[in-house]
């Protein structure tokens, strides 16, 4: 079915990359802001015994603090967590979707003679998916702007995606 080559895998590979990606990301920022937190107490206490470094560790705390500023607002902006989460999880049901279809069960369970209801679902489905995700992030981005927490909203509709003129994981535009 060449719904399943064009849409479906290409998806599930985006989002798999992209749950790669993040996942990397909020690995490193949290692994540096726990080592550079950590130096500053061993420079202070190293201070109290080497009295030639008194000059420079006060400035150097503070670079380091401000580094830590950096990379937890780089963190907080970026939002690596929710996002490896979210994306690994829209994967794994894309995955599971395609496993339904393939050997007819769950859903389409009841359609193993009827290749076009079962394709027809599988399309549905799948558009499903990644709708909600798309609607979703287009909460969160209003909930940024607004200041407003919506993360957990997934009450949403293709129409409010489709309104809002957004782009889907591959960076397709929708309207």
């Amino acid at each position: 079915m060449e719904y399943i080559n064009d849409r479906l895998q290409k998806q599930t590979q985006w989002y798999e990359e992209s749950a790669t990606k993040n996942k990397a990301k909020f690995i490193s920022y949290q692994s540096w802001i726990i080592i550079l937190g950590a130096v500053i107490p061993v420079l202070i206490s190293f201070e109290t015994i080497f009295s030639s470094m008194k000059e420079w560790v006060g400035p150097v705390s503070a670079i380091i603090s401000a580094c830590i500023s950096i990379l937890a607002g780089l963190d907080k902006l970026h939002q690596p967590q929710p996002n490896w989460f979210n994306y690994r999880a829209n994967e794994e049901m894309l995955k599971k979707e395609a496993w339904y279809y393939k050997y007819r069960a769950g859903p389409y369970k009841n359609l193993k003679g009827d290749d076009a209801e079962a394709s027809r679902l599988l399309v549905e489905r799948t558009e499903s998916i990644i709708s909600a995700d798309i609607a979703r992030t287009l909460n969160l981005d209003k909930s940024k702007n607004n200041g407003q927490e919506l993360a957990g909203d997934t009450t949403t509709t293709d129409a409010k995606s489709d309104k809002a003129g957004s782009k889907n994981a591959t960076g397709t535009a929708t309207q």
